[in-house]
């Protein structure tokens, strides 16, 4: 069946629909979706006040929180705000459009290039029906490093299979705009190119894949030398925490990766999405038996198996790899198609356009199905007490919100039980958060005093009144118990507050400014 859908212009399709259905899901959700935005908020507001910095001083105050993340997604989170004008929040809903698009833009380029575009069209449009899909829909650094490792991969093949150097710079490029995004990328992408040069050295005799190896480690080394140097001079306790760290991931790449238990087999099937995994395996029997596509289908192979390593007793976290294995996974499934739909025979000149049709009702339903999953527009943080949401803000939280947006609050700092929520309330008023609310909120310690408060700069005590223990029968009293998370601690209280036992733990030195049904603010004096 020969479809007429070789031109590069065809890639659009799903591209379009891609931005389709982002602008539906942003307009309809209020806020954007994650709650790690509001982290990453933060640490743009922490650039704002004072220029790149290892510190934001937003969490954790008077101290500082250290940031985790290289600066480049905060750097374009911070232009795209001024641009429009519309604020920080703003400017991570735009971005949640534009990544996703480009990244869908990306990925059928790559497959129309390797291929042709009939294949850039189906790997996009497998990519659409792919729950993986809703994960390009989040405003954070790994989205848009996304961009830069898939075009990595691809210049990487370009440089082995045309022999060309400048694609072996364009190559190291790209992997220094992903180290300047996202950490974990970037040694996920360094893994990925080495195991995918030895297997072409090996197997496909391609000893050129050695060679251009080499030309993108050679400027990685040179400026992440240089970095160390300027670090030691200027830095030297970052000198030593980096030092550190990449003597860690040298030992044990994957570390950045694990800490989860397997995924299941259902699970696994319904995320990479049942179309993607069958042409997959379609792509794969036509790449060997007709000998080609070899690097999309090693590629997809080795992203398979890291995302399978607990066969070999490596606790990965499965879910976050899937996202590295549905890009060649749908670029293989496209090839597989292509050649699906190619061998099958036939006269009637409409079929083919019916099942193209067919093929985008079908992706666009499954994606509906997916952008419709609670898990894709509200997130939830694990304690060892409950799981509670925390994005997007709920009704109670936006009202606390904005009590804050009208308070002068001096840059003095919010001391709150949930440090979840508070890092959502500090990204959106610009409000610092201080931790360890056991300890201030102690009436037995001298901390609690209105002496060291105010030396810690705490203006507002926040209560969630929702994290409550279970086993409150078990205590006799109002008090505070810290509790594990799975990112924070939290703070529990052993007995719902009321208005008889809340004086057990409110402060003398504050008094009660706002409540509603979840929260309590006592303003510091």
């Amino acid at each position: 069946m020969n479809i007429n859908l070789r031109g590069k212009g065809i890639i659009f399709v799903p591209v379009i629909l891609s931005l389709i259905i982002a602008l539906i899901v942003t307009l309809i959700n209020q806020f954007p979706l994650s709650w790690d935005i509001y982290t990453h908020i933060n640490y743009a507001l922490a650039y704002l006040q004072n220029g790149i910095t290892n510190t934001d001083y937003f969490l954790n105050a008077p101290a500082g929180k250290s940031i985790g993340y290289p600066p480049l997604f905060h750097i374009l989170l911070i232009i795209v705000s001024f641009v429009t004008g519309s604020g920080l929040v703003g400017g991570a809903k735009l971005l949640q459009i534009i990544l996703v698009v480009v990244n869908v833009l990306t990925i059928t380029y790559v497959a129309s290039d390797l291929y042709d575009g009939k294949t850039g069209l189906f790997a996009g449009l497998i990519l659409i029906s792919s729950f993986m899909f809703t994960r390009l829909f989040l405003p954070i650094p790994e989205t848009l490093a996304m961009i830069f490792f898939t075009l990595a991969v691809y210049m990487y093949y370009k440089a082995t299979i045309e022999s060309k150097g400048i694609y072996a710079i364009f190559t190291a490029c790209l992997a220094l705009l992903t180290l300047l995004t996202h950490f974990s990328s970037f040694v996920y992408l360094m893994i990925l190119l080495v195991v995918l040069m030895l297997i072409q050295s090996v197997t496909l005799g391609n000893f050129d894949g050695i060679k251009y190896y080499v030309y993108v480690m050679i400027p990685i080394f040179a400026l992440g030398f240089v970095g160390l140097i300027f670090l030691f001079l200027f830095s030297p306790d970052h000198f030593t925490q980096v030092l550190s760290g990449v003597v860690s991931i040298i030992n044990n790449p994957f570390d950045l990766f694990m800490g989860q238990v397997a995924m299941g087999l259902e699970r696994y099937v319904k995320c990479v999405g049942v179309l993607s995994l069958i042409f997959a395996i379609i792509g794969l029997y036509f790449s060997f038996k007709k000998k080609e596509f070899y690097f999309v289908s090693l590629w997809a192979l080795v992203a398979f198996l890291f995302t399978n390593l607990h066969w070999f007793g490596i606790p990965v976290y499965t879910f976050r790899l899937l996202l590295y294995l549905i890009i060649p996974m749908v670029i293989l499934g496209g090839y597989g198609l292509s050649n699906l739909l190619d061998s099958v025979k036939t006269s009637d000149k409409r079929l083919p356009i019916i099942l193209v049709l067919a093929l985008i009702i079908l992706s666009v339903g499954l994606c509906i199905v997916h952008i419709n999953d609670p898990s894709v527009t509200i997130f939830s943080a694990n304690t060892e007490q409950s799981t509670f949401q925390i994005a997007p803000p709920t009704l109670e939280e936006q009202e606390l919100i904005n009590y804050f947006k009208n308070e002068e609050h001096n840059n003095k700092s919010i001391l709150i039980n949930n440090l979840y929520f508070g890092t959502v309330l500090s990204s959106m008023d610009e409000i610092p958060i201080h931790y360890q609310f056991d300890v201030y909120t102690n009436k037995s310690l001298s901390k609690s005093s209105s002496t060291s408060l105010n030396e810690e700069k705490i203006g507002y005590i926040v209560y969630d009144k929702k994290l409550i223990m279970n086993n409150t029968s078990d205590y006799e009293s109002l008090d505070v118990m810290y509790v594990n998370g799975s990112f924070y601690p939290s703070y529990y209280f052993t007995k719902e507050i009321t208005e008889d036992n809340f004086q057990n733990i409110k402060l003398p030195s504050t008094e009660k400014t706002f409540e509603n049904n979840r929260f309590i603010v006592c303003k510091v004096y």
